[in-house]
């Protein structure tokens, strides 16, 4: 039996060692935090983050809780990553602190503080750190100290009343509307001066291409750099600048178009006058329709990036909507590819004379990315033609490889004439018909038949040109009725046979 102070002294060191044990020893003192950064700079329309590395140097398991304090803009996004983490004994982990500015954000100075709520999952103690962080916020720009500034640059000289900021203002507005006039008066007689000496007109066609677009950029640049002399809010002079921005890409993009439709695509026009291929004609035609259709898309595009839209959406959208038009315009569709196509094969040109599916003969007048213009050579009726059902036909070009065209004609004759002397006289009414080719394109007769008395002979001919074709058969035959009649020779006319039954 143990006495009562045995048992006293046991209990006693029972105690301590429950004490000073390493499972109960632990609390949340046992948390190391090291901020990896405490300032950082976040430019407008981009991204950054803080970074904080959080160490368990004790035995119980810890949970860990961060929470912001700090005053953001609507125009400033954040996230804290992870929300919450448990840390094992020994373990660390990671905290990030991400922000994201708006394109529009204007200059700012932010302090903030981000507390970290540690509690041992153990005996439920809990204990905070804070760690203080500063956020340098950049709009496009930056904020210049333009308040009171003449331009923005020069401290305001003028006189009462005009010696705050509207007056600096207003002076400021008309010295840049000044110098945008006088720009857009002196380009052209700057530029003439250097080109007096050419015979080009390329110095007409840059003043017409950059007066107008140069003119809105100083004027909006002006406009803006004015405005933001006024003591105006923050906010309010990263949307000017924002505005800015914006103004610039339609500028741009209007001076590219007018880039591609003044000398592109009038240089391309003023070159393809002066050669025989019409494919020439139809790829400039094909570069002033891209012109008009992709470079205001890509400024769509450009100012939806600017402004932070979502572009896959926007894609989608506009993948869609192309699926629909698409099927909604195939027949059009169909004709463009195929006036593409004509372009690259290039089967005939302006000029040329083409076979119709109706069997008429029609001279090519334009070459368009849709239809085609031809007119009937018969009729001299304009036809217009969709170009896919040119290319789903046979094409045969009258013209290529030269505009020499073979006709034929056929004479019927009794048997009993000489077929010799036939040939000599059907080869004399062909030099007395000035549109047939002779030497080494002379005609060449042939006997075609010999049946129920009659002989058929045909003659191919070589017409200087096709356009010809109709009046050379006519001559021909009239010359050859002429040449028979002096050669006491006639036509073979059909033989029909009559019974006649008495009874």
């Amino acid at each position: 039996m143990l006495n009562g102070k045995v048992i006293y002294v046991l209990l006693i060191a029972l105690l301590l060692s429950v004490v000073i044990s390493p499972a109960v020893a632990a609390s949340p003192s046992d948390i190391s935090i090291y901020q990896v950064d405490d300032r950082a700079t976040l430019d407008a329309g981009s991204e950054t983050s803080f970074k904080w590395l959080i160490y368990n140097d004790g035995s119980d398991r810890m949970l860990v809780i961060p929470q912001l304090n700090a005053s953001f803009s609507d125009r400033i996004s954040y996230d804290l990553e992870p929300s919450y983490a448990v840390l094992e004994p020994y373990q660390g982990y990671e905290f990030f602190l991400n922000f994201t500015a708006q394109n529009d954000m204007y200059s700012s100075s932010i302090q903030g503080t981000i507390t970290f709520n540690v509690t041992d999952m153990v005996d439920l103690q809990t204990e905070e750190y804070e760690k203080q962080f500063t956020l340098d916020v950049r709009s496009i720009y930056g904020n210049l100290d333009r308040e009171n500034k003449v331009m923005g640059v020069w401290d305001n000289f003028l006189p009462s009343p005009l010696d705050g900021n509207w007056g600096a203002f207003g002076v400021s507005i008309l010295i840049w509307m000044g110098i945008a006039f006088l720009v857009m008066e002196l380009l052209g007689p700057i530029l003439h001066r250097f080109t007096r000496r050419t015979a080009t007109k390329w110095d007409d066609i840059a003043i017409d291409v950059m007066r107008w677009p140069l003119f809105l950029l100083l004027l909006v640049y002006g406009t803006v750099s004015s405005l933001e002399i006024l003591a105006l809010a923050p906010e309010l002079v990263a949307d000017l600048e924002l505005a800015y921005i914006i103004s610039v890409v339609l500028i741009g993009a209007l001076l590219v178009y007018r880039i591609i439709a003044k000398v592109v695509v009038c240089i391309g026009k003023e070159r393809c006058r002066g050669t025989a291929s019409e494919s020439d004609d139809i790829l400039v035609n094909a570069v002033e329709l891209m012109a008009k259709v992709i470079v205001p898309v890509a400024a769509v595009f450009a100012i939806a990036g600017i402004l932070g839209m979502d572009l896959g959406g926007m894609i989608l959208g506009v993948g869609f909507l192309g699926l629909v038009i698409g099927y909604a315009t195939q027949s059009t569709l169909s004709n463009l590819f195929a006036g593409i196509q004509l372009m690259i094969d290039r089967p005939f040109k302006i000029g040329d004379r083409v076979p119709l599916a109706d069997g008429h003969t029609s001279e090519v007048v334009d070459v368009g990315l849709i239809t085609t213009k031809f007119r009937d050579m018969d009729t001299f009726e304009d036809v217009i033609v969709p170009n896919a059902l040119l290319e789903s036909q046979v094409i045969t070009n009258m013209n290529e490889p030269d505009t020499r065209f073979k006709v034929n004609v056929k004479v019927r004759v009794s048997d009993r004439e000489d077929p010799k002397r036939v040939e000599e006289l059907m080869m004399e009414a062909s030099r007395r018909t000035p549109q047939i080719l002779q030497g080494k394109n002379a005609p060449v007769v042939r006997v075609s038949e010999v049946k129920g008395g009659r002989m058929l002979l045909t003659i191919f001919l070589w017409v200087d040109d096709v356009a010809n074709r109709h009046i050379a058969r006519t001559e021909y035959r009239t010359n050859l009725y002429n040449i028979f009649r002096e050669n006491e020779m006639d036509f073979a006319l059909p033989r029909n046979m009559v019974w006649v039954n008495r009874q």
